[in-house]
């Protein structure tokens, strides 16, 4: 990673659109363009060595506010405009990077070298001393009155959550089935392993594989790879915690923003930058390291979070303070940054059917994330590597700002007028604009190809009577074709 850059990419948060239609101009907002009509039709501008931001003759920063015709529903723009220092924007056509064994083996070589990989459950099988240690544990709550160990809370019919009496017979069916001796069994990656379940019973993982690493310092992962639908390509990498015997339930990370909103104590920042023990910098040196042997040479930092890992039933009514059970960390986006251009991150993974009855399948985003702590990459998640293809486009000719703008203004209005069905009131406050690339496809005709255009961003928070204010930093309200001003789904990815 360029390093003098990293504070500016760490800080843009880049987002995603819930919205649906796709239109070409505020006049004919229902137009949608699909198939070759959508990827195509590109013309080339004449840069003559300016900027993108000279080019579509943007300003810094933004300001307007419009509402509809009650008066009820307002969007007002703030807005930093955010546009990538290059000398223009393409129209390159993206694949799905093919995902068969020979990748598989690259990838699990990359991650963990010469580590050991057990079988998950072979690994983590309960012996019959696991399954009675498990047995008197729940029993010694019961006799004591504490029928909600973990905190879950109760149902709406005043039963708990967790079912202590339940979880008591399911050890006792366990520990019948439940080996002497733990015999975890080595493997190779692979999809087609034939795995015990549990209880006596086997499995073949057809398009899946669960396995632990164990690494030649004694770190333990999980490993896990796996096909399906939307997601022909998926991996994730997480660390286990170091004991004796690996339990089935981890700590989870969440970020930062999030925990926030829980209503339930969280550190302050001051507190949490201490507890992490390094910088942002030095976690993102981490993760470039990783995602070089990886392969990704043109991935790069688009969007951060601190995060903080927490055993959610140690949580109670502490919340999320940090201590033995819980840490802090970094969250880092890693997305393509093709000639100065970025993929802009977004909390949408794609893939969604576009009716109820959709049978198409259909291809989510590609993700890089990493979880990353003073002790190095503790989670990974890759989903849906990209092959780049062709430059359809070199500089794509780019509608004005301007124009941009009035689709904006008008497009909010039209896309969230049935909120006030269930809403007396509306504000939208839009505080950031971007400019990056998206990637566009049309699942009917070909689900693994598509292109990434150029694509305006809309981020912000919202506000209504009798609820909190809603912002997501990673969430885009309205998603806008740079090129020709089509609204963009990006639940649907066209």
């Amino acid at each position: 990673m360029n390093r003098k850059n990293i504070v500016r990419l760490c800080g843009m948060f880049l987002g995603v659109s819930l919205l649906a239609g796709c239109a070409k101009t505020p006049e004919d907002s229902v137009i949608k363009l699909k198939g070759e009509a959508a990827q195509a039709g590109y013309e080339e501008a004449e840069t003559s060595g300016q900027t993108l931001r000279e080019l579509v003759e943007a300003p810094e920063h933004y300001e307007s506010e419009t509402k509809d015709v009650t008066g009820k529903l307002r969007v007002i723009t703030d807005a930093k405009v955010e546009i990538p220092e290059a000398k223009g924007a393409g129209v390159i056509a993206v694949s799905q990077h093919p995902f068969g064994q020979e990748e598989i083996d690259r990838i699990t070589e990359a991650l963990f070298g010469d580590a050991q990989i057990y079988d998950y459950y072979s690994y983590t099988e309960r012996t019959k001393a696991d399954c009675m240690a498990r047995i008197e544990e729940l029993e010694a709550y019961v006799a004591a009155g504490n029928l909600d160990p973990y905190n879950e809370g109760m149902e709406a019919d005043g039963n708990y959550v967790f079912d202590i009496y339940g979880a008591i017979e399911q050890a006792k069916r366990e520990y019948e089935n439940a080996p002497e001796e733990a015999s975890p069994e080595k493997v190779h990656p692979q999809y087609g392993l034939e795995v015990g379940t549990g209880m006596g019973e086997k499995e073949v993982q057809e398009d899946s594989f669960s396995g632990i690493a164990q690494m030649s310092d004694g770190r333990l992962y999980q490993y896990e790879i796996f096909s399906y639908g939307p997601v022909p390509m998926g991996v994730q990498m997480k660390r286990l915690a170091d004991t004796e015997h690996v339990s089935l339930e981890q700590p989870e990370w969440s970020t930062y923003e999030s925990a926030k909103n829980t209503g339930l104590p969280y550190p302050e920042e001051e507190d949490l930058k201490e507890d992490i023990g390094i910088s942002l910098e030095e976690a993102c040196g981490m993760a470039d390291e990783k995602a070089s042997a990886l392969g990704f040479s043109d991935m790069d930092l688009v969007s951060w979070d601190y995060a903080i890992q927490s055993k959610a039933g140690d949580l109670g009514p502490e919340g999320f303070m940090l201590g033995s059970q819980n840490r802090g960390g970094y969250l880092l986006h890693y997305a393509r940054c093709l000639d100065g251009v970025p993929v802009t991150y977004t909390i949408e993974e794609g893939g969604a059917y576009e009716d109820i009855e959709g049978v198409t399948e259909t291809w989510s985003y590609e993700r890089l994330d990493f979880y990353v702590t003073k002790e190095g990459i503790d989670r990974l998640e890759l989903r849906n590597q990209y092959d780049i293809g062709e430059v359809r486009t070199e500089h794509a000719k780019l509608l004005p700002f301007s124009d941009i703008m009035e689709i904006y203004e008008k497009m909010m209005q039209i896309q969230n007028g049935d909120v006030l069905n269930y809403e007396d009131s509306r504000t939208y406050r839009i505080d950031r604009i971007t400019l990056g690339y998206s990637r566009i496809y049309e699942p009917s005709t070909d689900n693994r190809q598509g292109v990434l255009v150029p694509v305006w961003d809309f981020f912000g928070s919202f506000e209504a009577p009798g609820r909190e204010t809603y912002k997501e930093p990673n969430q885009s309200f309205l998603t806008i074709n740079a090129a020709d001003g089509s609204v963009i789904n990006r639940s649907l990815g066209y």
